[in-house]
């Protein structure tokens, strides 16, 4: 019995001194080693060369991360930083701007890498400095955060795009006066980037010298890619009177780079014109008539609705008169009828040098899109000997949806107390064809409005909404107040419409008789109050007791089943 307690006074030491230096002593140690060391300091290392990327080729990323201190750093994220977009040299669409790395020890660099990181090929070939922030946590689980800046050099050997005339290509080698020929510029992309957005536009004309002869001065395009070529035709006339030598007409060719930058340029061409004789009259001229002028009563024509368009006729000749001159009137996806009339039109004659003026009602599908379209004129005539002639005519004519907002009356309640909040509201509706933009609402009114101005924004076509607001009348009588609605639509017109409505306010209501005095009521909830509070406790700890007893008899029943 000696020897056994002995025995077990000995193993109980072992058991005691395996666990202070096996257990305690390395957990105490590893606890003040922890606190012994400083937190972490990541900063941007410096890296043995600047990063050097070519515009339009794809790559990596690498940015040094240095800790500076012997603590680790654990959950890092690098994410690159972006003052401005336009002067970003990579592709945003698809690079990811944060990185994550799992730790670096004291005293140890590490490389951030971002994969796959395209150059815009419009970069510009210089250096760029680039933002980084660093986000980490400490092993004590301290939150740490540093930045800094990282320079990348772009080479780019891609030239911007660059429009330029290249050439100009005509029927004839001049164009005689009195008469129209069609040019075609011979525009080239010198750059071997694409260009977007581009406006080419002929300017320079007089009103007795080159004139244009077709309804726009300006051609869009979409794109012009690199290295290519596009005719643009303009078609030039040139006045009896003119002279014979050459004449200068401006080129003027706005566009962008895949970056939004805008670009601008313009040119001189010239063009030589055979002029009239000692008279001041060219009779080889070949008799000419144009719509010199046309108006259809306002900026825009509106959708379904009848409008009259006049054309003014200008016989160009100063020597020839015009016979048995008609005119056919067409438009695209036939948008445009004639009303009570055939789409022609006859003249009898214009005189030399003459003009007249014609028109016709038109009346522009109902459904149709808020956009110009084109009207074709076909225009057929004779000069004195009988000779026939045609011309074709092109007239623009913007035609807008008009803008129906209607609402319904003004809900409110039947009655209505001085000094009680009162809820007023309407539903309101878009029953055009047309977006109604910009729509706010709000109220006005002899009573107190809480949050009256409402900023709807953009309503859609067959869409609708509502509008509610609390006001509270302080006075009795009869108040009146509106609703106003301000909106535009896509021509950017303007449009306010107001909504009346009317308050038959009464004098503030006494309160109800079967209300008690406010010491009752307390009185009267406090003997239900302590009942109801004494119930809920019951049942609470019924529940909790309820719940204790199942896990026990689960415990006794894993117990049982174990055995």
């Amino acid at each position: 019995m000696k020897h056994r307690s002995v025995f077990f006074i000995v193993f109980l030491s072992m058991i005691i001194s395996c666990y202070l230096l096996g257990w305690y002593k390395p957990q105490s140690l590893e606890a003040a080693d922890n606190l012994s060391l400083e937190e972490p300091k990541l900063v941007i290392g410096r890296s043995n060369s600047m990063p050097v990327f070519k515009a339009g080729e794809e790559g990596n990323l690498i940015i040094p991360i240095q800790n500076s201190r012997d603590g680790e750093a654990r959950n890092i994220n690098v994410s690159l930083l972006i003052d401005d977009v336009a002067k970003f040299p990579f592709e945003l669409e698809k690079m990811s701007l944060q990185t994550g790395m799992s730790s670096i020890g004291g005293y140890r660099t590490e490389s951030a890498i971002f994969f796959g990181i395209k150059v815009a090929k419009a970069a510009e070939s210089k250096v760029y400095p680039i933002g980084v922030k660093i986000d980490y946590t400490s092993q004590n689980g301290n939150e740490g955060q540093s930045s800094g800046t990282i320079y990348v050099k772009i080479e780019n050997e891609q030239k911007t795009p660059g429009l330029i005339l290249a050439g100009i290509q005509m029927e004839n080698e001049q164009i005689d006066s009195g008469e129209s020929q069609t040019i075609e510029l011979k525009i080239k992309n010198d750059g071997h980037l694409t260009a977007r957005d581009i406006d080419i536009k002929l300017a320079g004309f007089t009103a007795n010298g080159l004139r244009l002869d077709q309804p726009l001065d300006t051609f869009h395009l979409k794109e012009f890619k690199g290295q290519e070529f596009k005719y643009i035709p303009f078609k030039i006339y040139a006045d009896p009177s003119m002279e014979s030598g050459t004449y200068p007409l401006d080129l003027v060719m706005k566009y962008k780079d895949e970056f939004n930058k805008d670009y601008s340029k313009e040119e001189k061409l010239y063009l030589t014109v055979e002029g009239s004789g000692p008279e001041g009259k060219n009779k080889k001229a070949t008799p000419r008539l144009i719509i010199n002028n046309y108006f259809y009563g306002g900026e825009y024509a509106v959708a379904g609705e009848v409008f009259s368009l006049s054309m003014s006729l200008l016989n160009t000749s100063q020597v020839k008169m015009l016979n048995n001159i008609k005119l056919s009137l067409s438009s695209e996806e036939n948008i445009f009828s004639p009303v009570n009339s055939s789409n022609s039109i006859f003249i009898d004659s214009i005189p030399a040098a003459g003009s007249i003026t014609q028109s016709i009602e038109l009346k522009p599908k109902v459904d149709v899109a808020n956009k110009t379209y084109n009207i074709t004129v076909d225009i057929e005539y004779e000069d004195e000997k009988g000779n026939k002639y045609t011309a074709k005519e092109l007239i623009g004519i913007p035609v807008a949806q008009p803008v129906k907002l209607v609402f319904s009356d003004i809900e409110m309640p039947p009655e209505v107390f001085a000094g009680t909040p009162v809820g007023i509201s309407l539903d309101f509706y878009n029953t055009g064809r047309a977006l109604i933009r910009n729509l706010i609402i709000s109220t006005e009114g002899d009573f107190t409005i809480q949050d009256g101005d409402v900023f709807v924004g953009n309503l859609e076509a067959g869409k609708s909404d509502y509008y509610d607001i609390t006001v509270t009348p302080n006075k009795e009588g009869k108040l009146t107040g509106k609703v106003l609605f301000d909106y535009d639509d896509d021509t950017g017109k303007h449009y306010k419409v107001e909504k009346s409505f009317e308050l038959e306010v009464m004098k503030a209501a006494p309160p109800p008789a079967d209300i008690p005095p406010p010491g009752m009521e307390e009185a009267g909830a406090a003997k239900w109050k302590k009942p109801a509070i004494i119930g809920s406790g019951i049942l609470v700890a019924g529940i909790a007791a309820f719940i204790l007893r199942r896990r026990q008899l689960r415990k006794k029943e894993e117990v049982s089943l174990d055995e």
